[in-house]
């Protein structure tokens, strides 16, 4: 901008700055601004003094105002003060809006000799808004002016990295740190700590962690959630300990770190133990303690611990609720699950996606068809079924509760369908028996671009495998080995062994099991064993009774399936030495079975 000295200088700034709204979408506040300029009839007299100028920015509450007083600023000249100019660019970033930090952007850009803390204004207001890849973009054009940068330039890069989810570019901001030589300042260290670990490149964040010369307890609280992220709550637990004995104090965060760890391992002693922590020396027992504990005790199977907790919580979340209800469904306990579901409804507390998931798995591990039903109905009712996660899901409970068509109808009327999805149908028509339809959706599937990975091939070997399918089924497993990369299972061994029993083809399952480059479990021996039974292969179940009794010698169920191969087939002395081997053995442990009606 120039300097106006008369009306025509005047009127050429404001057209400069109307020009320069309309490259960037502001062309109508533009418009509106260089009025009031021109109200004036663009007389020094009338513009106001930098006193005013200010008082009017710190009353400012709109955008539209904002660049009003920015178009007065213009017309004044004041502009040209850089004091001025970083003011508008602050107030401008206030905002938070995307329109006005490009307006904000434009005015740092334009003064000459703009200070870091104004450019650093800039990129924390576009860190607080849903495009926070502006700020590695802005920074860029930082460094191609030449423009200084600070420690306070590199945390918002850095965070910036994190939430746009670009690991890449985080990796080239730490090297900029590095050269730069910002890496040795505590909140540096912490904050690519906090990079690589949100990331899952723990042993990097580890070694940040490690080659600290000083820690204070952001950093020890942000090494533990790393540790509890990747799943590896014991490491977590172990630098908790190692926090506490350095005379740190865990606060919230670390503790709802810790309490996850014991979650993840359900070790009641260690949960126990930081419960009373937390007792003794937390003072501000808050929401997300409480619930973290709550879910704790759940996981640990301590369910009546985990609802006292619940019901002495002065303050209660949707996931309060929500970790009470996936406990009672974790430990089989559905009716408890729903009837506390209802419950949080009657109250008034609206549930969220991660609440309706809880529920409708709950509903898919009962096995209720009616009470399906009813879920579907709610979910329909509180606008849920567009969600792709909650269609999937719905999917997945309709065809466990014995729905297959209410199934098929969802998937059909889903706009938007994921991996999960066609994994989800595909499995069920797997368990209904529908071999056939399985591989159909299968094909289709790849047809529509999605790879597929193990869950699916194994929903598929399961549909050829009940179907009778043997030559698709073993055209299948070849696929995922040779044409996809990808190594089967031990479910998927045992899959392909259950096909070829089903199919009568004893032997070649006995050769195939041999052939396997993993050891065997006793799953896909007793799933052979049942099919010597079937087919009358007494000597073969003879050598397999051996391999299993290596593996489960005191599993009741074993010695009852060789003793009826050997009954059936009239081997009544076979059958009596088998019962004394049982009782040279020892105790040999049986479980009670119990049958559920609907």
């Amino acid at each position: 901008f120039l300097l106006p000295t008369s009306q025509m200088q005047i009127l050429l700034c404001i057209s400069y700055e109307i020009s320069s709204h309309r490259g960037y979408s502001f062309f109508p506040v533009a418009t509106r601004s260089s009025q009031r300029c021109l109200s004036a009839r663009a007389s020094t007299a009338n513009y106001p003094s930098l006193g005013s100028l200010l008082s009017l920015l710190h009353r400012c509450k709109e955008v539209d105002q904002l660049y009003q007083i920015h178009a007065q600023t213009v017309a004044s000249g004041l502009v040209r003060d850089p004091f001025v100019a970083s003011k508008l660019v602050e107030f401008a970033a206030a905002f938070h809006l995307l329109e006005s930090l490009n307006h904000a952007f434009l005015i740092a850009d334009w003064i000459g000799n703009a200070r870091t803390f104004t450019w650093n204004v800039v990129l924390r207001g576009y860190l607080k808004t849903s495009t926070p890849l502006k700020v590695i973009l802005v920074y860029a054009h930082m460094r191609k002016r030449g423009i200084q940068v600070d420690s306070f330039t590199a945390q918002f890069l850095i965070r910036a990295c994190v939430v746009s989810s670009r690991y890449c570019e985080g990796k080239m901001v730490h090297c900029h740190v590095l050269k730069m030589g910002f890496s040795s300042g505590l909140i540096i260290q912490t904050a690519l700590l906090k990079l690589h670990g949100s990331f899952g490149d723990v042993q990097v964040a580890r070694q940040l962690f490690d080659r600290m010369s000083y820690r204070d307890s952001v950093s020890w609280n942000a090494v533990i959630a790393v540790h509890v992220q990747k799943r590896q709550p014991l490491e977590a637990l172990w630098l908790s300990c190692a926090m506490i004995s350095e005379n740190f104090r865990a606060n919230e965060v670390a503790v709802v770190s810790i309490l996850s760890a014991c979650s993840n391992i359900a070790n009641l002693k260690l949960g126990k133990m930081v419960h009373g922590y937390v007792v003794k020396n937390v003072v501000n027992v808050d929401v997300f303690v409480c619930n973290s504990l709550v879910d704790m005790y759940c996981k640990c199977g301590q369910l009546s611990t985990a609802h006292q907790l619940f019901d002495r919580m002065s303050e209660k979340n949707v996931v309060s609720w929500t970790a009470l209800i996936n406990g009672y469904t974790e430990n089989g306990l559905f009716e408890s699950a729903l009837r506390l579901f209802w419950e949080m409804e009657s109250q008034n507390i609206e549930p969220d996606q991660v609440a309706v998931l809880g529920i409708l798995c709950t509903c898919a591990k009962s096995g209720y068809s009616l009470l399906a039903e009813l879920i579907d109905d709610y979910v329909r009712r509180k606008e849920f079924g567009e969600n792709t996660v909650i269609a999937n899901a719905l999917i997945d409970m309709h065809a466990k509760c014995g729905s297959l068509g209410k199934a098929c109808q969802i998937f059909n009327r889903m706009r938007k369908r994921t991996l999960v999805s066609w994994t989800a149908m595909i499995k069920g028509l797997s368990i209904h028996g529908h071999g056939r339809a399985a591989l159909i959706r299968f094909i289709q599937m790849q047809r529509e671009g999605f790879r597929p990975d193990d869950v699916v091939f194994l929903s598929v070997l399961h549909g050829c495998s009940h179907a009778g399918l043997v030559d698709e089924g073993l055209q299948c497993f070849n696929s995922m080995v040779k044409e996809h990369g990808i190594a089967p299972g031990m479910d998927h061994y045992g899959c392909m062994v259950d096909l070829l029993c089903r199919a009568g083809l004893v032997a070649k399952a006995f050769e195939f099991v041999e052939s396997m480059p993993i050891k065997p479990d006793s799953v896909v021996w007793r799933s052979l064993l049942g099919a010597c039974k079937y087919h009358g292969n007494d000597a073969l179940a003879g050598r397999i009774m051996s391999v299993i009794l290596e593996l489960e010698p005191t599993y009741s169920g074993n010695y009852v399936l060789l003793s009826n191969i050997y009954a059936s087939n009239s081997q009544w002395e076979n059958v009596l030495e088998l019962r004394e081997g049982m009782a040279v053995r020892g105790p040999i442990n049986g479980k009670p079975g119990c049958s559920a009606i609907e």
